[in-house]
């Protein structure tokens, strides 16, 4: 199945297109499987948001803000104590849109927007729903909207567990390599973060950079799923540039944090528990008393 659709995503079933943007259904819940085998739940409240409910503050991004491979309560938004906005898929562009639409709602104190290195260079600015469809719960790539993977997952049968896992387990792949990454994209990201800033002149807006795991040591770099002969992630300019592009605002950078290859999960470069934890405690570190709620 994941080699007819294009290396889709069919581990979680709670996407919506919801007034032209990509968002997860309010008041679902999944059961998810993990790289290592591991079983993990997710559950959303009101506008689709990842439980537990925080205050205070609002965390924007994709899934390692939302965090898979994880339970709802050991993401590093609710060790802080903060509202989890992150949605797999988000780009940096769609993930500050997705805090235009909740700053109003919800009134934080502040805004953290993640700047995730495994992805959001690759997918640049582009809306997400642009380079995914929904389907019945599940995101795909929109190269691949009419295949017969898209029409399974779409349809009643995508809700067989008997049928799904196995497949899932036999053809999964590795993420496809991506291409290659532009620094000077830093730049952009960091205009779009001032124009947010500008829109919410009250909010506190804090960008901080996740480092892609291989780019965080010599240990995770020999196990990483992204470690690929010519891969350019663990190229230390994306790190450079962002740096020197976010000069003069609150940034938090945090990839001294993750030196421990057990920041990620076994197989996957998603954060693990152990990751998420060492994200909370930086971001902690950084934010200091302005974190209310933060556990």
């Amino acid at each position: 199945m994941r080699v007819v659709d294009g290396n889709s995503f069919p581990q979680l079933d709670i996407f919506e297109a919801r007034a032209g943007q990509l968002r997860l259904q309010a008041n679902a819940g999944a059961r998810v499987r993990r790289a290592d085998g591991g079983i993990y739940t997710l559950h959303t409240g009101v506008e689709g948001l990842r439980l537990p409910t925080g205050e205070g503050w609002l965390v924007v991004g994709d899934s390692q803000v939302l965090g898979y491979g994880v339970e709802d309560d050991e993401t590093f938004a609710a060790l802080l104590g903060a509202t989890n906005a992150g949605v797999a898929g988000h780009g940096v562009g769609d993930a500050l849109q997705h805090a235009d639409e909740l700053v109003p709602l919800l009134h934080p104190a502040g805004a953290i927007v993640l700047l995730n290195q495994a992805n959001d260079w690759d997918e640049a600015m582009v809306p997400a729903l642009d380079r995914y469809v929904v389907r019945g719960g599940w995101l795909g790539s929109i190269r691949q909207a009419e295949s017969h993977g898209a029409t399974f997952w779409s349809s009643p049968l995508s809700q067989v567990h008997l049928l799904a896992y196995p497949a899932i387990v036999i053809f999964r792949r590795s993420p496809p390599p991506p291409g290659v990454p532009n620094p000077g994209l830093a730049t952009t990201f960091r205009a779009a973060f001032d124009a947010f800033a500008r829109r919410w002149p009250d909010l506190r807006a804090v960008a901080a950079f996740l480092p892609v795991d291989a780019a965080t040591s010599e240990a995770r770099a020999a196990v990483s799923p992204l470690a690929l002969p010519g891969e350019p992630w663990n190229d230390a300019a994306m790190h450079d540039a962002t740096v020197a592009a976010f000069a003069g605002t609150e940034f938090i950078d945090l990839q001294p944090a993750l030196a421990d290859p057990l920041s990620f999960q076994t197989g996957d470069y998603h954060l693990s528990v152990q990751g998420h934890g060492a994200v909370a405690a930086a971001l902690r570190e950084n934010l200091g008393g302005a974190l209310r709620g933060a556990r």
